[in-house]
């Protein structure tokens, strides 16, 4: 018997497949660098195509989400004030007990799920409105929305006058319910009598969460996204002062 280091493998034709030649190939079996590189340079131009669209739609996605959610709100504020003599639900500017806030009040007039974050605030701590507020972080915050003030019914610069939505002028064009800025904590309303100017407005709230506009819920319980030019005029009509809303006095009336 011949050592095993003596025996060969034969291919066809008796050739040692050990001994074949070194320029015979057996097929290609692997890519070259080029075409890694060429590969690599394409798929990276499709993401690249692709990517814009893929965060357009996701932005859209999330504007949606939170203007079905605006919409929502909007129902049960008009639930409320029908089951309350029209009149409206407080902040908490001038409440201590967190249940009667307009956050809490409205969720239990919704059929829906109320969800108090918007999906494009990008706060990172929110309230656990399950637990008592008093056992929190103060600094936590509170929502992604915020009350028009001037139409709480305990509002000290009004005195109270637009408690109900008979003394409100045109409620279609009155604001109850907006978008606050990221940075917000422990806030759930705003104060459109201390504003003097769009800058100021602006610095209030998250007028351009959603591709430069932002998501509005009005008296009447409707929900409009606007630009928050189209909500500020001053002198004129303006949409959060009750007393100088558009329209008023109404042609057909």
């Amino acid at each position: 018997m011949k050592p095993l280091n003596s025996i060969h493998s034969f291919g066809r034709g008796g050739i040692s497949l050990l001994d074949r030649p070194s320029g015979v190939s057996q097929g290609r079996c692997a890519f070259t660098l080029i075409e890694l590189l060429v590969v690599i340079a394409v798929i990276a131009l499709l993401l690249g195509a692709l990517l814009p669209a893929l965060n357009k739609a996701k932005s859209l996605a999330r504007n949606l989400m939170c203007a079905s959610n605006m919409r929502q709100f909007a129902v049960a504020l008009k639930a409320y004030t029908e089951e309350n003599d029209q009149r409206l639900p407080p902040s908490s500017c001038h409440l201590s007990r967190p249940q009667d806030y307009w956050l809490n009040i409205l969720a239990e007039y919704s059929d829906a799920h109320l969800l108090y974050r918007c999906p494009s605030d990008r706060s990172r701590r929110f309230v656990d409105w399950q637990k008592p507020l008093d056992e929190q972080d103060p600094e936590l915050k509170w929502s992604s929305f915020a009350v028009n003030s001037l139409i709480d019914p305990k509002c000290s610069y009004t005195g109270g006058r637009y408690n109900k939505l008979s003394e409100i002028r045109n409620p279609r064009y009155c604001i109850y319910l907006c978008e606050s800025p990221d940075s917000w904590t422990a806030y759930d309303h705003l104060h459109p009598e201390n504003w003097g100017s769009i800058e100021e407005v602006k610095g209030q709230i998250a007028w351009d969460r959603h591709n430069g506009k932002s998501n509005f819920v009005f008296v009447d319980g409707h929900a409009e996204t606007l630009e928050i030019e189209q909500t500020w005029e001053w002198p004129g009509p303006c949409l959060w002062f009750p007393g100088h809303a558009p329209g008023w006095p109404p042609d057909e009336e």
